[in-house]
């Protein structure tokens, strides 16, 4: 927390009989950031290892083949943990062979499981088809004729004059048998030699025809008969096979998830190696590793190597390429449960370099302080906590916005305890602090100071972060700590003010000065960064001609910072403004209800209206609200003293996941 987990680079040397036990044990621990060895020194010499294209496209294959067997199954799709390392080369084979027993036993049922459904939907269609025709009807009679062609099916009622209207110039005959939901079954008769022409008419007005069964004999009611009868059979069938498949999937379901798993690892081990180096006959493994997990990680390899394993460890601050700012080392996150879901709004506006301060703990803290101010209510927050307990229950990916809905709710309830509200509702309960609506030149002044205090935040982090990066010559400007002074200073009288209404005449000399010697410093701040640490530029016109330029950038940039300072600070006023809208919303909404009321003259109508309006507050404003509050971390906050430009983790399994082709 506060900063990003504690990385060490580490190369591995393991002989090659070894190399996939090695890899299964990285994936085992999973936080491990690889390092392609072809973009190392070692791979410009060559060393980079080959992975098996052939083997990674079996094993594609096979994942497919398990794929379709757990589909066709019904299995449910679940974790298993394997217990010992996969070696691709000799798992490709115990793979065949079991797929080949489980199929030999299981392939002519489950295709015969197949083939009988799809007979049944397809009688089943054509019962329904036959049903809409009379009984008596013999599609035997209607074959064979010479000069005749006829069709039946069904026809948009209002067609049927479109339909006759076409055909007016040819013979034809039309028998309406009934009709279903707007649709004539009509039989249309018409002379061979013009058929052509029937069948662009009937296509034209929609005409859907009815296939006649050619499998099944006899008049319409005896076919119906049989079908009925075949339908009975094939379900007697159908549900015989099914019982088959059910103890095929007790027998073969545990297995075939573990053969996934070892697929899948398999896989993995084989795409890893793609980062892997190879001299002679040990492969070489570089990446960067938690060095709360060197040790353990050390251990383990040695064991599974018999100690005939090589590893190096070393420390970011110790590697040249690190210290001259060739190689970014990766940020990992390291947050408590209820912290670690701000990750992802984090690292949408950017990755922290390695030095910098980690803000997801802030971010996390004055997003949900905020978020409650502008959405107080205990009603609504409740709803929010069940949302959000919903979605972490029940949908695992989006797990990490359940816990914010969560800890959204809780804001918004406690706020909601503060301003004395249930669902817009003031009169339930007292409020704990003041009720907004009723209070407006506090709440601005309170938002304010929340602004003060926040950029004042930002302000510190960015001390922090320079002195971190070493970047001294920024403290003396306007970003820096002449630029926070200043800040401060102003801010602070300021805030006098609006609290107690007056300042001191000293007070205001001391600002005059306290300014003036701090803009004098930040104007000046390149030249004075030089004269402290005795940096001058090579020649004296090129000093001169540095000094103008520095000067007016110098002004430009103090200028544009104090009015980002006052505009940054004035911004925090939309916390007040949207805590006043959603007062503003709840008025609305009873007012409305009471009109509606009014009218229906009944109290249930009053009561779907509020609820109504409460939903639409929810969804809407809290949308809203989410995003003005991510906006102020953004644009107010983050913006003070987020660097950026670090590169993201990623994990054994997440990195060499996306080499390839996906499983």
């Amino acid at each position: 927390m506060f900063k990003s987990e504690k990385l060490v680079r580490i190369t591995i040397q393991v002989p090659e009989q070894f190399i996939s036990a090695a890899t299964g044990t990285l994936a085992r621990f999973k936080l491990l950031h690889l390092i392609r060895i072809d973009e190392t020194h070692l791979g410009h010499l060559g060393y980079v290892a080959e992975t098996d294209a052939g083997l990674v496209n079996e094993f594609d294959e096979l994942f497919k083949t398990v794929e379709d067997l757990l589909r066709v199954l019904q299995v449910p799709l679940e974790t298993v943990a394997l217990e010992e390392a996969v070696i691709p080369e000799k798992e490709i084979f115990r793979a065949k062979e079991y797929l080949g027993t489980i199929k030999s036993e299981s392939e002519s049922v489950l295709g015969d499981l197949v083939a009988v459904g799809k007979r049944l939907r397809e009688d089943k269609a054509l019962l329904e088809r036959l049903k809409l025709l009379p009984g008596d009807l013999d599609f035997s009679r209607l074959s064979n004729r010479h000069y005749v062609s006829w069709a039946i099916g069904l026809l948009p009622v209002r067609g049927l004059e479109k339909l006759e209207e076409s055909l007016s110039q040819v013979h034809h005959a039309f028998i309406e048998m009934g009709t279903l939901q707007e649709r004539a079954v009509i039989l249309a008769f018409g002379l061979k030699k013009d058929w052509q022409i029937f069948e662009r008419a009937l296509k034209g007005a929609l005409f859907e025809p009815i296939e006649a069964p050619v499998r099944v004999p006899g008049t319409v009611a005896e076919m119906i008969s049989n079908i009925e009868s075949g339908i009975r059979d094939l379900e007697a069938k159908e549900h015989s096979l099914a019982e088959q498949k059910v103890s095929f999937q007790r027998k073969f379901g545990a297995e075939l998830l573990m053969l996934r798993e070892r697929i899948i690892s398999a896989r993995q081990v084989l795409s890893a190696r793609r980062f892997f180096g190879k001299i002679d006959k040990s492969y070489l493994i570089t990446g960067w590793i938690p060095n709360r997990l060197f040790s353990d990680l050390e251990k383990e390899l040695k064991r599974i190597t018999d100690g005939q394993v090589i590893i190096e460890r070393v420390d970011p601050e110790d590697l040249r390429e690190v210290r001259e700012g060739i190689v970014k080392i990766p940020i990992l996150f390291n947050n408590p449960m209820l912290i670690s879901p701000f990750e992802k709004l984090t690292s949408l506006y950017g990755t922290p370099r390695y030095r910098e301060v980690e803000p997801t703990v802030f971010f996390a803290l004055t997003f949900l302080l905020m978020f409650g101010m502008m959405f107080g209510d205990v009603g609504q927050g409740g709803v929010l906590f069940l949302l959000g307990y919903l979605v972490f229950r029940r949908f695992y990916r989006y797990i990490d916005y359940g816990i914010i809905l969560m800890e959204a709710g809780v804001s918004a309830t406690l706020f909601g305890f503060l301003y004395g509200t249930v669902f817009g509702l003031e009169g339930l309960i007292p409020a704990l602090w003041m009720r907004p609506a009723e209070n407006i030149p506090y709440l601005i002044k309170v938002t304010l100071s929340f602004g003060v205090a926040l950029v004042s935040l930002g302000l510190i982090l960015n001390l922090v972060n320079a002195l971190r990066l070493k970047e001294y010559e920024n403290l003396l400007s306007a970003s820096g700590l002449a630029g926070a002074l200043f800040y401060w200073v102003f801010a602070g009288l300021f805030m006098k003010y609006l609290l107690l209404g007056r300042v001191a005449p000293g007070e205001l000399n001391f600002l005059g000065w306290a300014g003036a010697v701090l803009m004098t410093i930040m104007i000046l701040h390149r030249p004075l960064y030089r004269l402290i640490f005795r940096k001058e530029h090579p020649s004296r016109l090129s000093r001169q001609a540095g000094f103008g330029t520095e000067l007016l950038e110098s002004i430009v940039e103090l200028f544009d910072d104090l009015i980002r300072f006052v505009a940054n600070t004035v911004s925090f006023i939309r916390i007040a403004a949207f805590a006043l809208s959603h007062a503003a919303l709840f008025a609305a909404v009873f007012s409305i209800a009471d009109a509606v009321a009014h009218e229906k003259g009944t109290g249930i109508s009053y009561w779907l209206v509020v609820m109504m309006g409460n939903v639409i507050i929810i969804l809407l404003e809290g949308l809203v609200v989410s995003i003005q509050t991510v906006r102020l971390e953004y644009y107010e906050f983050f913006s003070k003293f987020f660097r950026g430009g670090g590169e993201p983790f990623k994990p054994f399994d997440q990195e060499i996941g996306s080499q390839g082709k996906p499983l």
